[in-house]
């Protein structure tokens, strides 16, 4: 994940201890004879995805679609005046978020120490942990982090004094060199956590202040748990929220640490980050400089379902230009294993390869066992999971037997990746230039 020094949000000069050696039979979908190697000699042979021993279900992201991604949402946040943080918990992977970096992401923003400790190895130099912290030697960590290189930057969420006083009490008898960056989190009720009024924002940030280990250094939320809808109503009960939070983060910037030069607020998943330009750019707060971090994570593979239906860049808010939308990125192919009744075909792919908390898998085209190329699949439903199995309703008449290979679409890709330790990156003519490590 190493790069130029052109790169923001990653270390130019740092090696990645990530490195796992020979792959052994640890990961699913890679070929049998590639024991020996590692990843990224795998990638380096450029093997075909049908020709070049992989095994299935394989787990496969298309690389131009990720470049694609990439770049316009790289474009679509600089022209709105966002800096972009993709929140990687969705594929828990420096070599998918490379992508992003090398578009020039602003940082990464992730959601567990564990996370977070796999970005910092990997040379990422900003890290956005957008969850409350509590776990005190991780937060010694970050600030051990913080003080070897004052190019690195590290926000964290607190939302209770409570929880301000957890983080200091962290670094009793040993301040750290530079105080730990946090942000005063909002919520709103029946949501996770988050300050709930404004006048609870304000109790926070000066407890923040209380304590001289700690940095106020903005706001942050999250208005994905508010709606799911693009509907009139979905939509201003989201700039609402959003508005709640543009009132915090003007409530904090006079009380932020005076070291920081700028006032961070963060919001904007993956359905609503156009509204979080609309409310939350424009001007400074009271006196520092407003950064407004968007944290979008599904974006970079996309998908076929829930993301394809609801996002600002796809479905029916998108662009009629093609150019200007996402494309899906990941698809699973899996084996025919057998046709049972002529109108059911069971695939070797089940829950533990396929999500289905936002929809089943879609069966969008097939390959013949004897080769050739993929045709597409009309009149196909996958109706059922086990843990091995998938139920593939089709025509009496469709030319699908065992051995055949099925590409399966999904919905909600942040719940797909977490099946699998690696992804398969392949061009448009199916050569693997990549193996991308998850780490889950």
């Amino acid at each position: 994940m190493t790069g130029s020094a052109a790169t923001p949000g990653r270390s130019p000069g740092d090696a990645s201890p990530l490195d796992d050696g020979a792959v052994g039979l640890r990961f699913k979908g890679l070929p049998p004879d590639a024991a020996d190697l590692t990843l990224a000699e795998i990638g380096a042979e450029r093997r075909n995805l049908f020709a070049g021993g992989f095994t299935f279900p394989a787990l496969v992201l298309r690389e131009a679609a990720l470049r694609h991604n990439a770049a316009l949402m790289a474009r679509y946040t600089d022209e709105r005046g966002l800096s972009l943080a993709p929140h990687l918990k969705t594929t828990s992977s420096p070599d998918i978020a490379r992508y992003a970096l090398d578009e020039g992401a602003w940082g990464v923003t992730v959601a567990t120490p564990f996370q977070a400790r796999v970005f910092m190895a990997a040379g990422c130099t900003r890290v956005l942990l957008a969850n409350q912290l509590v776990d005190r030697a991780f937060a010694r960590e970050a600030a051990a982090w913080l003080a070897a290189d004052d190019e690195r930057e590290f926000y964290c969420y607190v939302d209770s004094a409570e929880g301000a006083a957890l983080l200091a009490d962290a670094f009793t008898g040993a301040a750290p060199r530079r105080p730990l960056p946090v942000l005063v989190e909002l919520g709103h009720e029946g949501g996770r956590g988050g300050c709930r009024t404004g006048d609870a924002v304000r109790a926070v940030a000066e407890a923040v202040r209380s304590h001289p280990e700690l940095a106020l250094a903005g706001v942050s939320g999250y208005e994905g748990s508010v709606s799911h809808s693009r509907g009139a109503d979905g939509l201003d009960a989201v700039r609402a929220y959003l508005r709640r939070l543009d009132a915090a983060a003007r409530t904090v910037a006079p009380l932020a640490h005076p070291a920081l030069p700028e006032l961070v607020v963060s919001a904007g998943g993956s359905l609503y980050f156009d509204l979080v330009a609309e409310v939350l750019t424009g001007g400074p707060a009271d006196g520092k400089q407003r950064r407004v971090v968007a944290r979008p994570g599904a974006y970079l593979t996309h998908d076929e379902g829930l993301y394809h239906d609801l996002s600002p860049l796809d479905g029916d808010a998108g662009s009629a230009d093609p150019a200007l939308r996402l494309l899906p990125a990941i698809e699973v192919w899996a084996p025919v294993l057998t046709r049972p009744e002529p109108g059911l075909v069971i695939l070797g792919a089940g829950r533990r390869d396929l999500n289905f908390d936002e929809g089943m898998p879609t069966a969008a085209a097939a390959r013949d066992h004897r080769g050739g190329a993929p045709r597409p699949l009309t009149g196909c439903e996958v109706t059922a999971l086990n843990d091995q199995h998938a139920y593939l309703r089709v025509p009496a008449s469709l030319d699908l037997s065992p051995g055949d290979l099925v590409r399966l679409g999904i919905s909600h890709p942040c719940t797909a990746h977490d099946r699998w330790l690696t992804a398969l990156i392949a061009t448009g003519d199916d050569t693997v230039s990549a193996v991308a490590r998850c780490y889950f």
